[in-house]
């Protein structure tokens, strides 16, 4: 029994978007690589991209049909394209994320590395806000005890 395939909001967008990054990715890997033959470094940069273009290829003309037969007044609004695409809680922890790439110079890496996993953690609500202290300062400690001690690494 087959069964009737749905395209989420945005679907059909994005895997031409990504059918375009292959498509790039597969050009870079030619043009870079080197490839003369099988066993050269560069075939299996062009090799892997050719695949992944051809399986975007494959999934954009599936996603073209399944789009053919919904009709017009089915199809989703924008906000819901949006709002599925990129739900609130996965733009605040990229924000998140770009807060601590920016602070990162002025604060050094300790203190922006710190502050980065206690907001995460008590943002994500992983526990108690003294406990994602906690583990984020153990965390500090580890890494910073690695790089600077074990791999011999200055961290900013």
């Amino acid at each position: 029994m087959k069964i009737a395939r749905k395209l989420h909001p945005g679907e059909a967008v994005i895997s031409w978007l990504l059918l375009a990054f292959s498509a790039f990715v597969l050009y870079q890997a030619i043009a870079i690589s080197g490839f003369s033959g099988l066993s050269t470094p560069g075939a299996f940069p062009v090799v892997s991209s050719a695949i992944m273009t051809g399986a975007m290829l494959c999934l954009v003309v599936q996603n073209w049909r399944i789009a053919r037969r919904i009709p017009k007044q089915d199809k989703p609004p924008a906000w819901r394209v949006i709002n599925e695409l990129m739900p609130l809680r996965i733009v605040l922890f990229t924000a998140l994320i770009v807060a601590y790439m920016f602070l990162l110079q002025p604060l050094g890496f300790l203190i922006s590395t710190f502050l980065f996993l206690c907001c995460g953690f008590i943002y994500l609500r992983g526990s108690t806000p003294l406990r994602s202290i906690l583990i984020a300062a153990v965390a500090v400690v580890v890494i910073y005890g690695l790089f600077n001690y074990l791999f011999r690494v200055v961290l900013p």
